[in-house]
């Protein structure tokens, strides 16, 4: 049966199935682990963002208004814990320099009322450092702070505003368009189902609903004359389907009205024009709601034709693209930013932590109690690296008791940095337990 016919994939019903999933699960997308975030919110991509931040803070230097403070701020912030890490590894950092202010943003109310009642988040928010926002994507507007009652606009930031992006723009609607021997195709979607559909919000729904895109010719997509410039470009590729960032570039559009922006961002997705060649039509991937892979290369085109400054590693990024954009770009003096992308992101980054990762999770068994803590050193305190060793922390301390103070200090950097999500998140009770044990 025709749900919908023919339309832009960016206007397509799948994204009003979206809103309604995340409105109606709210904080329980995360608790329950339906929406995968770990491999984006980890305390070893926190450390790699900290590093980042310090380096573009050093860069602008005196420009900086030392009495106003930074904003870093989330947008679709979800379980909220990239920025809880985040806001740990600053405080070793920057304990002395100029104020970081954290806003978590997302377009679910009921994810800013978890976040203010939060047990572990009361000092933050009593300070003023951490604060919170509406945001949606799709419609981009000042941010109204939940607490301080301030209202952050880009135009009006006295200092850089500082975004993070990860796991956002694969979530938020985007178009679909097809090249076929060099010309330039829509890609209209048709979503069919196997019954009637009077509920749009049945969590059984994408088990019925079936995707068909038929491509037809087009002569002018988009309103802004840059969009149009850099999706024409793509005509010199061999057929291929591609997607494009309309709704994520408007975003991007909105937050470019500041003096000085940074946005670090990380996602499924294509970072490299050779990484669009022989693609499918884009499909869901389902965990609950749903994501599709990014168009990053079609995002740098319009930061650097927009006068800004991208930056990624030149291979290809296997388990999560990592992604820098400084907006307006100062080459001349980016140069420590330049060379902490290169030391944290090209050539120890995410990726190849979660590609090592995933091989030495099952090998932690077999470790002895001080490769165990290198590699949680390595990690800046993966919890999930924990999980697995914690039953083996007894055994290993009787063979090396002199690891004891590093193994405690270990345990309490995980517990302390690590946001609980909810009673049956036992992680932080465990850790207390063994604790208590030693």
């Amino acid at each position: 049966m025709l749900i919908e016919a023919d339309k832009p994939l960016s206007q397509s019903l799948l994204w009003q199935i979206q809103n309604s999933y995340f409105h109606t699960a709210g904080i329980r997308a995360w608790q329950d682990d339906v929406v995968p975030h770990q491999i984006s919110c980890n305390p070893f991509m926190a450390r790699a963002y900290a590093n980042l931040i310090t380096a573009y803070i050093q860069d602008l230097g005196d420009s900086l208004n030392h009495d106003e403070p930074i904003y870093i701020i989330e947008l679709g912030a979800g379980s909220g814990r990239l920025t809880f890490y985040l806001m740990h590894q600053l405080e070793e950092m920057w304990a002395d320099l100029s104020p970081f202010r954290f806003v978590l943003t997302d377009y679910t109310a009921d994810l800013l009322h978890f976040w203010q009642i939060h047990p572990q988040l009361q000092p933050y928010i009593t300070s003023g450092q951490l604060d919170f926002a509406l945001f949606d994507a799709t419609q981009p507007a000042p941010l109204k702070l939940h607490n301080s009652q301030q209202e952050v606009t880009p135009q009006t930031a006295d200092n850089p505003i500082i975004l993070l992006g990860n796991y956002f723009f694969d979530s938020i609607p985007q178009d679909s368009f097809v090249i076929k021997q060099n010309e330039l195709h829509s890609n209209l979607l048709s979503l069919y189902s196997t019954q009637a559909e009077p509920d749009l919000n049945d969590v059984t729904l994408w088990e019925r609903l079936t995707l068909a895109y038929e491509p037809l010719p087009l002569d002018t997509p988009y309103d802004n004359p840059l969009y149009n410039e850099i999706l024409f470009d793509y005509e010199q590729l061999p057929d291929t389907s591609i997607t494009f960032p309309n709704i994520g570039l408007d975003c991007l559009q909105f937050w470019l009205e500041a003096s000085n922006l940074l946005l670090l961002t990380a996602d499924r997705g294509h970072t490299h024009a050779i990484d669009l060649l022989d693609q499918p039509d884009p499909l869901p991937n389902l965990h609950g709601s749903f994501s599709m892979m990014v168009n990053y290369h079609a995002m740098t085109e319009f930061i650097e034709r927009s006068g800004g400054r991208a930056f990624y590693p030149p291979h290809y990024q296997d388990q999560i693209q990592t992604l820098a954009y400084i907006w307006p770009d100062k080459s001349n003096t980016q140069a420590t930013f330049e060379h902490t992308f290169r030391q944290t992101i090209c050539q120890n980054g995410p990726s190849d932590y979660f590609s090592l990762r995933t091989q030495l999770l099952s090998q932690i068994p077999e470790m002895q109690l001080p490769q165990f803590l290198s590699l949680m050193r390595w990690s800046a305190g993966d919890p999930d690296l924990l999980r697995v060793a914690l039953d083996h922390l007894p055994y290993w301390l009787a063979q090396y008791p002199a690891w004891t103070q590093d193994t405690i200090e270990m345990l309490q950097q995980v517990h302390d940095q690590y946001l609980q999500l909810g009673e049956n998140d036992r992680l932080p009770l465990l850790i207390e337990q063994r604790l208590g044990d030693m």
